[in-house]
């Protein structure tokens, strides 16, 4: 890629507390490089008018999904998830070499995930359903060495309550925040191009020093968030070829 050019990618494809983060972080960097100075104001503002558009239907979309019994389920399943995180730490120090073996093994795994407990929630239920299958796939032996099989069984039936609960919320009055959703973001993709696509044009006009600062920052950026949905992919077709 010329390094001139700002680097683009499939901002569709981010799930949407990662859209909004990614175009809040956009926001700043372009903010702190003076748009009015960059000559692209207008564009920065109607790029900005439409995140916040979008902010406010992320809004609405996670107060849909937050009722009582949905966020109970999902602290029931958190739980479960927190309590075998635990017992795998208690194994790495456990005097049997055996147990204390498969649970550093199983450890790496964990670490991989991170703390799911902390994730958007259609994030998590995916991650939870990749765990599951992933321990009881690629790591059985070490699974029934450390006795996880029931946590397992339990953090999967959690995990399928929960789906199902989300599932009965999604009737036509939950529907209409995620169809406005899609179309903010859809009007905040739009914005983004067309403000990244006048820097590149202004750059022929007043030259590539100008604008580098702000161009290397935002490819930066874009870098961090392609990984991101790549290294989703993936582990996603990894475990798809697993089964």
């Amino acid at each position: 890629m010329d390094k001139q050019t700002i680097s683009k990618f499939r901002y569709e494809n981010l799930r949407n507390e990662a859209h909004v983060e990614f175009n809040e972080t956009y926001l700043g960097v372009v903010d702190r490089h003076e748009p009015e100075e960059l000559k692209i104001k207008p564009q920065f503002d109607e790029y900005k008018r439409l995140f916040v558009i979008e902010v406010d239907s992320l809004d609405i979309v996670r107060k849909s999904e937050y009722t009582v019994e949905i966020e109970a389920q999902n602290n029931v399943r958190n739980k479960t998830f927190r309590s075998m995180v635990n017992a795998v730490k208690s194994g790495v120090d456990h005097f049997n070499a055996s147990k204390q073996a498969a649970a550093k093994r199983i450890n790496v795994v964990l670490l991989r995930y991170g703390n799911i407990a902390t994730k958007p929630l259609d994030e998590e239920t995916a991650a939870i359903e990749d765990l599951i299958r992933e321990l009881n796939d690629n790591h059985s032996a070490d699974v029934s060495t450390l006795e996880l099989a029931e946590f397992l069984t339990q953090l999967n039936l959690q995990n399928v309550r929960f789906k199902e609960l989300m599932n009965e919320r999604y009737d036509e009055m939950t529907q209409r925040p995620q169809v406005r959703m899609k179309e903010a973001r859809r009007d905040v993709d739009k914005a983004l191009r067309e403000m990244l696509d006048m820097v590149e044009a202004l750059v022929k006009v007043d030259g590539y020093a100008k604008y580098e600062a702000l161009i290397v920052a935002l490819n930066v950026i874009a870098e961090r968030y392609r990984n991101q949905l790549a290294q989703s992919a993936g582990r996603r077709k990894t475990n798809v070829k697993t089964n």
